[in-house]
């Protein structure tokens, strides 16, 4: 029976590790594409903009017989971003935020880029990009491709959209009292904190509690549109009925039938650690008789063995206990000696 636990404890080893080697070899392999993504994207943006700077040289150059660009193919989507290249690379989880207090929702400033300066509602918060979408804030022209056309998602070669912005880039807006004159205006919040975190044991994970300017005791409510929990749906089984105790284990059975066992688990598996009684009962008659076949090594007696296990039976058949007479007389002999030393000490 040892055998098939070391068994399934090794076969558990070999899993874990190949498990593990497959979970790097596949975040290496993410990390990796992200970051051609992320180059493919440069490469495009930066051609893009010498392309422009050249073609605006050439404007400028020639005037008025400066060609024109918007003709033929370019006619209605000069100037456009290809669909696929609009959004931010993906970034990895190492250079992610472990928690933004920007939520879809707030009204948030814009601090570096083009629309330097500019106030807004965030429409989207993506967790991949670690970016928001600002409502009429960033807007680009992205071209519509042919099949999208067709399919009727969008019927115009070109729409305008609003495209991400890093969450680096972007500050916290939020109507405050002044402290001298009580008169309430924007404030640019530059750093927030959480605070009152609870553990919610439903979802395994911490909620989003509520959030503070650093430094100060002043709270900054969460917007009303933004809801922090899953909305529920008809299908969702509800919570009474996931906590409610539909099964009691006792001492009389055992908590899992066996037969759950065989359909949790191939019963013919490496991994398997619990097991019929009836091949518990033949591993361990298995065990016991290797056992006895170990022990069979000490029937075997050389002769200087069997030669000392003669002498000592000749020894022990040779010792006598001493008779009543006998003990008699040593004990009056030791009388004797005992009288003889005390009458020495007197004199």
């Amino acid at each position: 029976m040892q055998k098939v636990l070391q068994r399934s404890q090794t076969a558990k080893r070999q899993a874990d590790r190949r498990l593990k080697k497959l979970i790097e070899h596949h975040e290496k392999g993410e990390s990796w594409s992200r970051a051609q993504e992320a180059q493919r994207i440069r490469k495009f943006n930066h051609s893009l903009i010498k392309d422009a700077r050249a073609v605006r040289q050439e404007n400028w150059a020639r005037g008025a017989l400066a060609p024109r660009r918007d003709v033929g193919e370019m006619a209605e989507r000069y100037g456009a971003v290809p669909i696929f290249n609009m959004a931010l690379p993906e970034r990895p989880e190492t250079h992610k935020l472990k928690w933004h207090s920007i939520v879809e929702g707030d009204r948030v400033v814009v601090v570096k880029g083009r629309d330097k300066g500019k106030i807004g509602a965030v429409e989207e918060f993506s967790e991949e990009r670690q970016a928001v979408k600002i409502k009429d804030i960033n807007m680009g022209d992205v071209h519509v491709p042919d099949w999208a056309q067709q399919e009727g998602a969008e019927p115009q070669p070109v729409m305008s959209l609003s495209l991400h912005v890093p969450i680096e880039d972007v500050r916290l807006v939020y109507p405050l009292p002044d402290e001298q004159t009580g008169v309430v205006r924007d404030v640019v919040i530059d750093r927030l904190e959480r605070v009152d975190e609870q553990w919610d044991d439903v979802k395994r994970e911490w909620d989003q509690g509520e959030r503070a300017i650093v430094g100060t005791n002043t709270i900054i409510p969460w917007p009303e549109s933004f809801e922090p929990d899953e909305p529920d749906h008809e299908a969702d089984t509800l919570r009474i009925s996931v906590e409610e105790a539909t099964f009691r284990p006792h001492l009389m059975s055992p908590p899992m039938p066996t037969s759950v066992i065989d359909e949790l688990r191939n019963k013919f598996s490496r991994f398997r650690t619990r097991h019929d009684w009836e091949y518990v009962q033949k591993k361990e008659a298995e065990d016991a008789r290797d056992e006895k076949r170990k022990g069979l090594i000490s029937t075997v007696r050389t002769p200087l063995q069997e030669l000392a296990d003669m002498r000592a039976k000749q020894k022990a058949a040779e010792e006598k206990r001493l008779t009543d007479e006998q003990m008699a007389k040593i004990g009056e002999v030791i009388a004797k000696e005992r009288a003889k030393a005390v009458q020495g000490l007197r004199q």
